[in-house]
């Protein structure tokens, strides 16, 4: 039987295909991580010790990192084969191609600079024996993805605080604005998302987004920044043998107005499907029955990642403004 590589390849692609997309972008805008400057890193963060902290952890999956240690101020983190793997087209964005094994020492302290408070960022990666081909430059990558999420997340759990920050100075003049349908509506990924690490027969999950643009209407803001977004992943199929690819669907729900009502957002499913059987069993064909003692790759989504979204239908919302 001849085998048919384009064919094959073919085959495989269509599996992945997310139908229909919505309008996504990858944190920060970018979509692939570049190796660069050095093996360390030092720099300074104009944002809370814990804010950064956090926006490490989130930022790790980025650079194919899983978090092994966490002692407070120092953290530490190795390259992890199975991120590196992870089919990430369709949903989220490929973050950075790593070549080599080894682990990040990372270490924070609060400090002020030129009178601006904040936390220094050290971070310095260490090659595994392995992984000695590689360059092994993936200090700033991190430390670029980690300033990018300070940037673009607030420090507080929407969740916590699902109508986001308040405005220092008071409001008044209460009255009420009508939001339109179809007002552009921008969300983020608060946490990364990683199929691995779904509990198996998991049917649904909740997911945490933010908003990451202050929505207005008639000069009044309506849904701030930092607003609790919330989405869904259902019809959850996690990797199996024989290369089978997890696959579910995703969709964003709403996003929480100022008076902490939840503004329904128009939506299409974003389906992640998984290698089909018929693609499996060629692929059996090409390369013999040990192609069957290939473990299917997991789903990555970046924290950071966002959507634009539109209003699905009027709205009427309290300000005090």
């Amino acid at each position: 039987m001849r085998f048919n590589l384009r064919a094959l390849i073919v085959s495989f692609l269509a599996a992945f295909v997310a139908l229909p997309a919505l309008a996504q972008t990858a944190p920060c805008g970018r979509t692939v991580l570049r190796t660069g400057g050095d093996k360390t890193e030092d720099r300074f963060v104009a944002a809370p010790l814990e804010h950064v902290k956090s926006s490490v952890i989130k930022a790790l999956p980025s650079v194919d990192a899983r978090l092994k240690k966490d002692n407070g101020s120092h953290i530490e983190a190795a390259i992890d084969a199975d991120l590196m793997q992870a089919h990430q087209q369709g949903f989220g964005s490929e973050g950075m191609k790593v070549r080599s094994s080894g682990t990040f020492h990372i270490d924070l302290a609060s400090e002020t600079r030129n009178g601006v408070a904040g936390t220094r960022l050290e971070i310095r990666f260490s090659k595994g024996f392995a992984g000695a081909a590689g360059s092994g430059k993936y200090a700033t990558p991190l430390a670029d993805e980690t300033v990018c999420l300070v940037t673009l997340l607030s420090a507080t759990d929407p969740s916590a605080n699902p109508s986001g920050p308040a405005p220092v100075s008071g409001q008044s003049n209460p009255h009420s604005v009508v939001l339109k349908a179809d007002t552009p509506v921008k969300v983020a990924l608060f946490n990364y998302f990683y199929t691995k690490e779904i509990p198996k027969n998991t049917a649904e999950v909740n997911l945490i987004l933010a908003v990451v643009e202050d929505v207005t209407a008639d000069g009044a803001v309506i849904i701030r920044k930092g607003a609790l977004a919330k989405g869904k992943v259902s019809d959850i199929s996690k990797s199996k043998g024989f290369g089978r690819q997890a696959s579910f669907s995703f969709v964003v729900e709403s996003a929480t107005a100022v008076d902490g009502q939840e503004v329904p957002l128009n939506n299409v499913a974003v389906v992640r499907k998984g290698t089909s059987h018929g693609a499996v069993a060629a692929g059996l064909v090409g390369t013999g029955l040990m192609g069957g003692l290939m473990k299917g790759q997991e789903s990555l989504a970046r924290a950071g990642t966002t959507w634009e979204l539109t209003t699905a239908k009027d709205a009427t919302v309290a300000v005090q403004q």
